[in-house]
């Protein structure tokens, strides 16, 4: 079946409207706005906690604030001009009045209180309301309003109030039963991985949370089987992922630059023939819903999108003619105009790295330090590389790669590790760090580690003390990058112990942690023949954490380590030249292979937690490319560039790099 959604270009527009915008609102208006971007999708409020419509189901109140034009008058207005219409829905709440006609549909925490939220009371994923009324609030969604797709916000777990108060692991007697009934155990009182409970805990989230998103699915594909659905994983193989891009007041900092880059790499390549909504919120935090971020800001997570295959999205609160900070949307609106102008381009290109980054599984649903360490690393040395889910790489595969990154990925099952060995087996080069497949996808330890190819028999400690050590450089065994005089790598936090085959070769000295005060004793007595990291064939393993210290402290040191690596094991597809780390590159090709961008995003504008335009600089950059090129040319103005060709490497010179650049290599 052909779907709505596979061919037209992807320029999405999410309104998230307040009750009170439906007081005046005029869909003609409305679309009005929409065109302004260009855009060809928007979201509009429908269904969950409350009605945007006019409902005849008893626990699906309706809004009192439906004087105007309706919701049925927008879409058909969108419709008229083009534009597809999803319906946002959210069922993670019920109101007060339907709660306390239904208490069993309600979270509870572990003293069995509930979350009340003005007026707005958490509903539990495992509680009637989202197991069976939420499905005949879809029924009649579906069947009243003509929407082309369905997107549903807060789905799963939520333990979080909109002011970020924790209120733990629900205990409502549905989740109580079905955990006792699926695992023999009481539910875990909080979020311990050294409590069994807990382990058990998170896969049975993850069992509960697929079987209700595969019950859902089914049933919207029986009503309209051509509706988009999000993150629909089940039914079909050709959806839309969509991710936000956004700050948060109580977020960790520092910011993270590279957010709309992440996002659009991983789905890209995680879920091949789903589309990639990089989604770029427009307010600073849930408590800040009414000021903008910096438009550069907006701009950089934008570009970062373009050029990695991900689809321009933007995200407000209420509506575009009515916003009170308009100070974002007209930097937004060139960059969708852009987007128009190179629809063809951007939207028919494919990844085409060499290089894999695993984007390992977390118990709290954030990316890990380590990885984003490496992740920065990889992009601030130029080298062009791809994001994998650690959950999807059996999906994917991995034949298209050389080289691979497993940043502590730490749990692991039998058969993705078979994967990686034969992986390294046909000759691919593994750079592996800390505790990666120590433990398996279930939580528990292992008594002997997933990856034999890394050469660890055994691990002896897990030392997290180690502040105050470092490795020593010898001058039989250079590290790239590091000078003569520079004879020390520093680590803080964590060091592993382990026992290694004989074979395994092992580079740098461990020193432990020495005397660091006062400064008369400041000098260590100890260096010993631990290593900072080790190599068996192709197998890379780093037994600590560099990339957790480069992430949350940015030192050049470890950036040079970590970059020593790649260097020595994965230099082969790096963009090189003479041009700063804060010059992203990306490299997609066109299916046909007749066509080949080199995508650079300039973030110099990012400075410490704030974000400026960017500084213009001139690029010479030289890479691999498969075969002689007929056209180098800019996205940007259209006119050649220079460039010279050895055989197998191109090297372009790029006049000026303002924000973004696109080099179009036509073969």
């Amino acid at each position: 079946m052909k779907y709505w959604w596979q061919d037209i270009p992807w320029r999405y527009i999410q309104t998230n409207l307040r009750q009170i915008d439906m007081l005046d609102m005029d869909a003609e208006t409305y679309v009005a706005e929409l065109k302004k971007f260009d855009a060809k999708i928007t979201m509009i409020n429908t269904s969950g906690i409350l009605a945007s419509y006019p409902t005849k189901l008893k626990y699906h109140p309706q809004s009192p604030y439906l004087k105007a034009d309706s919701v049925r008058d927008m879409i058909e207005a969108c419709h008229r001009e083009g534009i597809r219409v999803i319906a946002r829905t959210d069922f993670s709440k019920i109101r007060r009045e339907v709660y306390e006609q239904h208490p069993e549909w309600a979270y509870r925490t572990v003293d069995g209180e509930i979350v009340d939220y003005n007026g707005d009371v958490h509903a539990c994923i495992n509680g009637g309301f989202q197991r069976e009324y939420m499905l005949e609030i879809l029924r009649e969604t579906l069947t009243e309003l003509p929407v082309d797709g369905i997107y549903f916000n807060m789905a799963g777990y939520q333990t979080r109030d909109y002011s970020g108060v924790y209120h733990g692991i629900c205990h409502c007697e549905n989740c109580k039963r079905m955990f006792r009934e699926r695992y023999g155990m009481e539910l875990p009182k909080k979020e311990d991985m050294a409590d069994p409970a807990y382990r058990r805990y998170l896969e049975f989230k993850k069992e509960t949370e697929a079987e209700h998103g595969r019950r859902v699915c089914e049933m919207i594909r029986a009503i309209r089987p051509d509706i988009l659905i999000h993150r629909d994983t089940y039914t079909i193989d050709s959806a839309y992922m969509r991710e936000e891009d956004s700050t948060a007041l109580d977020r960790g900092l520092p910011h993270w630059q590279y957010i709309g880059s992440e996002q659009s790499k991983a789905v890209r390549v995680s879920y091949p023939g789903y589309r990639q909504s990089n989604c770029d919120v427009d307010f600073i935090d849930f408590p800040i819903r009414l000021v903008s971020v910096s438009p550069a800001q907006h701009a950089l997570r934008l570009v970062q999108g373009f050029a990695n295959g991900g689809s321009p999205d933007y995200y407000l609160i209420g509506r575009l003619d009515n916003a009170e900070d308009k100070s974002a949307q007209k930097r937004v609106q060139e960059l969708f105009q852009f987007h128009k102008k190179n629809e063809k381009l951007l939207d028919g290109v494919v990844p085409c790295s060499k290089v894999a980054l695993i984007c390992p599984e977390s118990h709290n649903g954030h990316t890990t330090p380590e990885y984003r360490g490496w992740y920065r690393a990889l992009t601030e040395g130029h080298f062009p590389f791809d994001v994998i889910y650690a959950s999807r790489m059996e999906a994917v595969g991995l034949a298209r790669y050389t080289t691979m990154i497993l940043p502590d990925d730490r749990y692991m099952s039998d058969s993705r590790a078979a994967l990686i060995e034969d992986f390294v087996a046909r000759g691919g080069t593994l750079i592996a760090t800390g505790e990666t497949g120590m433990y398996d996808e279930h939580y528990e330890r292992r008594t002997v580690p997933a990856l034999p190819c890394l050469g660890i028999r055994r691990t002896l400690q897990v030392r997290d003390d180690a502040r105050g050590s470092y490795f020593k450089i010898s001058s039989d065994d250079p590290m790239p990058g590091f000078a003569a005089d520079e004879k020390l790598i520093a680590l803080d936090g964590t060091y592993l112990y382990q026992e290694y085959e004989d074979a395994v070769e092992r580079h740098l000295s461990f020193i432990p942690p020495s005397h660091f005060g006062p400064p008369e004793r400041c000098y260590y007595t100890q260096v010993t023949d631990l290593p900072g990291y080790t190599a068996k064939g192709t197998a890379i393993y780093v037994p600590w954490y560099a990339g957790e210290f480069y992430y949350r402290q940015g030192y050049s040191n470890s950036f040079k380590f970590m970059n020593g690596i790649l260097e020595r094991y994965a230099s082969a597809r790096r963009v090189k030249g003479d041009f700063s780390p804060m010059i992203e590159v990306a490299v997609m090709i066109t299916p046909d292979i007749k066509t080949e961008l080199l995508s650079l995003v300039n973030s110099s504008g990012h400075f410490g937690n704030s974000f400026f335009e960017p500084i213009p600089t001139d690029v010479t950059c030289n890479m691999a490319i498969p075969k002689p090129p007929v056209r180098v040319y800019s996205m940007v103005t259209g006119e050649d560039l220079a460039y010279e060709f050895d055989g197998s490497r191109i090297t372009i010179t790029v006049p000026q790099v303002g924000l973004f650049e696109s080099v179009v290599i036509d073969y």
